[in-house]
């Protein structure tokens, strides 16, 4: 028994020795074949959370993706844990704010109550006019903004608004 504890003391200071000396007296990079895919990229080394940043932009859980293309400015949002009555869409003047609230319920942990509140600023050339939320049946929320509708340009005809009061009053 002795000798077991002993063999597994030695094991684990002996890894305890080679992360050390790893730590402290890293080996020498020209002792390594480097190729290009081996070798992380400045940006990786400098600026890891600029990778960060991208993903939480698209949010890597599914929570939420805010899209633009040509056509239509579009907001992806999971709400599976509400009900489609307790969701609300809410435009004003520039923004889409998309509410859920829940009241506290009973699940297999015990009770729980969610809110979540959020706001995406409309870029401009986009219609908030229009804004169309869509819910599917697996709980996603998918709001979308269609661009403005630019007038075609050259020549048009503008209709002209008729008035029955005179312009200039006879004195």
């Amino acid at each position: 028994m002795e000798l077991e504890i002993k063999r597994e003391m030695d094991y684990y200071m002996n890894e305890l020795e080679r992360l050390f000396k790893l730590m402290f007296h890293p080996p020498r990079i020209d002792h390594f074949p480097v190729t290009k895919s081996s070798m992380p990229s400045f940006k990786e080394i400098l600026r890891p959370w600029e990778n960060m940043m991208e993903r939480l932009e698209h949010d890597v859980g599914g929570s939420t993706i805010v899209e633009r293309d040509q056509d239509k400015y579009q907001v992806i949002v999971d709400v599976q844990q509400f009900a489609p009555e307790e969701i609300t869409v809410r435009t004003d003047d520039k923004c889409i704010t998309i509410e859920g609230k829940h009241e506290e319920k009973k699940d297999q942990h015990g009770y729980v109550s969610r809110h979540f509140v959020r706001r995406y600023m409309l870029p401009q050339g986009y219609d908030i006019g229009h804004v169309k939320p869509s819910l599917s049946s697996d709980g996603i929320l998918t709001i979308t903004a269609p661009k403005l509708a630019l007038p075609a340009p050259g020549e048009r005809i503008v209709p002209i608004e008729r008035s029955k009061t005179p312009a200039i009053k006879a004195a």
